[in-house]
């Protein structure tokens, strides 16, 4: 990851990231890549969404 990309911290169950991490050695990414790629995922929807509203 380059240093233009920002980190950011934060707390989530354990539980979680244990699946998490089950799900991210499937897709053969990363932790952070199969985070980025959820929240891109999720951002999108959203602006789908929002163009259906309009």
């Amino acid at each position: 990851m380059s240093r233009e990309h920002q980190q950011v911290n934060f707390r989530m169950p354990h539980e979680i990231v244990e699946e998490l991490k089950i799900e991210s050695k499937k897709e053969k990414r990363s932790v952070t890549a199969q985070l980025n790629a959820i929240v891109e995922e999720w951002l999108e929807k959203q602006k789908q969404k929002e163009s259906a509203k309009a």
